[in-house]
């Protein structure tokens, strides 16, 4: 006869034993599906190459999420110059005579132009007394006192002019121009970037926009670009002329003068946050594969405060940086 107890212990046994391989099992199985142990990889900097000319950056770079690129040219470009213009001077008919005058606008501007014409006939009547004094001493009717005299008054009176006109182009005006343009002339000036100034030819036809006449536009002629440069603004005066149909360009008005320049078959246009300047020289990013950036000299064209022509330097289906040229710019000049 079985004993109990022997039964019962055997049959504890065999749980036991059931119950450790189960746990042994287990522990296996999730010693085996468990997942490993990721290996944490520290960011790799960026590599200067070649004195700074490459920048070569890593998959894990700092700063690599904000460097953006994009693939240039294609065609139809173009920067349209703008920049603001008033209307100086004006010809219109006299009302009490009907004979041409000019209407400025200001009595400043007035009054030199008025000095010039005064001044231009004390040089006609001091050259044509010169010339009696000169024939006079020939035949030794006057003595050298008076040719001296008489040289002298021109020598002053020409230096009158000198100074007139000198002030008068000082304001973007020609006097020339002033008085032989004709009965329905305006003359605006329009304060161009020193920048600008080698791509504004004599000449162009440019677009005008006035505050008083929102819905009209006005097409007029570059005529000169003035002789100075402001040391403050670093501009200069650029002269246009347009026919003033109807007279109903006043002088003083205020307005927009847009110089279109069209991009040739070997120029681009960027954004201007894409060019870094160093010593006076502009330079661009080109990723000439992934991840490798090489800085490139470029000449620059016209311009706006968003939109650069790149005449020199670049050619159409390069993929350059358009954002994050200042980060670029650090690691290749080393600041």
């Amino acid at each position: 006869m079985n004993n109990p107890l022997q039964s019962l212990n055997r049959r504890t046994l065999i749980i036991l034993g059931a119950s450790f391989s189960i746990i042994v099992i287990a522990i296996v199985i999730y010693a085996l599906t468990r997942p490993s142990k990721k290996v944490v990889q520290h960011p790799e900097k960026a590599i200067s190459h070649e004195n700074g000319l490459r920048i070569e950056f890593k998959p894990n770079s700092p700063g690599l999420d904000i460097v953006k690129s994009t693939v240039i040219g294609g065609g139809g470009e173009f920067v349209s110059l703008e920049a603001p213009a008033r209307i100086i001077a004006s010809a219109s008919p006299s009302v009490s005579s009907g004979t041409r005058i000019i209407l400025f606008e200001s009595a400043e501007l007035n009054d030199l132009y008025v000095g010039y014409i005064h001044s231009k006939n004390k040089v006609h009547r001091s050259r044509k007394n010169l010339s009696r004094i000169e024939d006079m001493f020939k035949h030794r009717v006057a003595t050298e006192k008076d040719l001296v005299e008489a040289e002298t008054e021109l020598g002053n009176d020409a230096a009158e002019l000198a100074e007139f006109e000198g002030k008068l182009r000082a304001q973007g005006l020609n006097p020339n121009e002033l008085a032989s343009g004709g009965n329905n002339k305006s003359w605006i000036i329009s304060d161009v970037p020193e920048s600008q100034i080698s791509s504004l030819n004599k000449g162009k036809k440019v677009k005008l926009e006035f505050a008083s006449f929102p819905e009209e536009e006005f097409v007029g002629i570059a005529e000169a670009i003035g002789d100075n440069v402001d040391p403050l603004t670093r501009t200069a005066k650029m002269r246009i002329a347009v026919v003033n149909v109807g007279f109903k360009l006043k002088p003083g008005m205020f307005g927009t003068v847009k110089f279109p320049e069209e991009t040739e078959g070997d120029t681009v246009v960027l954004p201007y946050n894409a060019i870094v300047t160093v010593e006076g020289k502009n330079y661009v990013f080109v990723e000439e594969y992934p991840l490798n950036f090489k800085r490139r000299e470029v000449v620059l064209g016209v311009s706006t405060k968003e939109r650069v022509n790149i005449i020199e330097g670049l050619k159409a289906g390069e993929k350059v940086v358009i954002q994050g040229s200042i980060l670029l710019k650090g690691l290749s000049f080393g600041f």
